[in-house]
């Protein structure tokens, strides 16, 4: 082989681990650190506004790796995520996939994903009253700020969600709600069951129902349910326009992608101008 070939073939082979090495490193980077998200609506505002793309963190709660698993299998066995950094704490900003979109039973959806704020964490009983969140855990009964004008508008005092209809709850009056934590041992009740049905359902696979003040598993007597995950009730800092937990109800943890860091990129929908201020703005 003459020298040009063995100097070409020596750039080529570089030039091809370099690439190879690339890939590696950044798919790596983004299946077990970080992913990035455009906004395109404004239930987050003023925290997030539309035209903003957001870098995520996955070490909050941790990776998931959904590439492992079958997307229809919601087993107990078959979730899989690699433990974090720290677990979700209220308040945190989460990107997760939509958990009813195009049903009325929880999915897992790969393509839709929304963006919300975590209002109310496992073992909390959160209640929304006198245009508040209100929580009440072991640590006592608190209330819990939002980074908005206001949590409510008049006209949303008579909006009653289909999600829990029966139980006379608005918009701007709902619970009190107990969101449980994995292992948690539930006895379910005429009231209990309307927030935990879709959850149940979830995780077992069955078909629940109630009547005559007895919850029933595939047709069989269900007393009590043990939850396999922790759940999560989100919201929009923006809440007179944001479809979140008032009207769906608890976020299941295996649809969590990873808490919002930063604003890494903003730019006006409708001027396309970049807005250079919130470029890198924490979340």
């Amino acid at each position: 082989m003459g020298v040009w070939l063995r100097k070409i073939w020596k750039t080529s082979r570089g030039i091809a681990l370099t690439a190879i090495f690339t890939v590696l490193v950044v798919g790596s980077l983004r299946i077990f650190l970080f992913a990035s998200f455009s906004i395109p609506t404004p239930s987050m505002q003023p925290t997030i506004l539309p035209g903003d793309h957001i870098l995520i963190n996955k070490l909050v709660p941790g990776p998931r790796m959904d590439w492992l698993c079958n997307a229809a299998d919601v087993s107990d066995n078959h979730r899989y995520r690699i433990k974090g950094h720290r677990p979700v704490t209220r308040g945190d900003v989460l990107v997760f996939n939509a958990p009813y979109h195009l049903s009325d039973k929880i999915a897992k959806n790969w393509e839709i994903y929304y963006v919300k704020r975590c209002m109310g964490v496992p073992g909390d009983t959160l209640q929304i009253k006198e245009n508040a969140y209100w929580i009440k855990n072991k640590a006592g009964a608190f209330k819990v700020s939002v980074p908005a004008n206001k949590l409510v508008d008049a006209w949303m005092d008579s909006q009653k969600p289909d999600r829990f209809k029966e139980l006379d709850w608005t918009l701007a009056s709902l619970g009190p709600a107990y969101i449980p934590r994995e292992g948690d041992k539930i006895r379910l009740d005429s009231v209990n069951i309307y927030l935990y049905e879709n959850l149940i359902e979830y995780e077992t696979g069955g078909e629940v129902s109630f009547s005559a003040n007895r919850c029933y598993l595939d047709g069989k007597p269900y007393p009590y349910h043990s939850f396999r995950q922790n759940y999560y009730f989100m919201a929009g800092d923006y809440a007179v326009d944001s479809e979140d937990s008032r009207y769906w109800g608890l976020l299941p943890e295996d649809h969590i992608v990873g808490k919002a860091a930063y604003i890494w990129r903003s730019t006006d929908p409708d001027t396309k101008k970049y807005r250079f201020d919130r470029f890198f703005k924490p979340l």
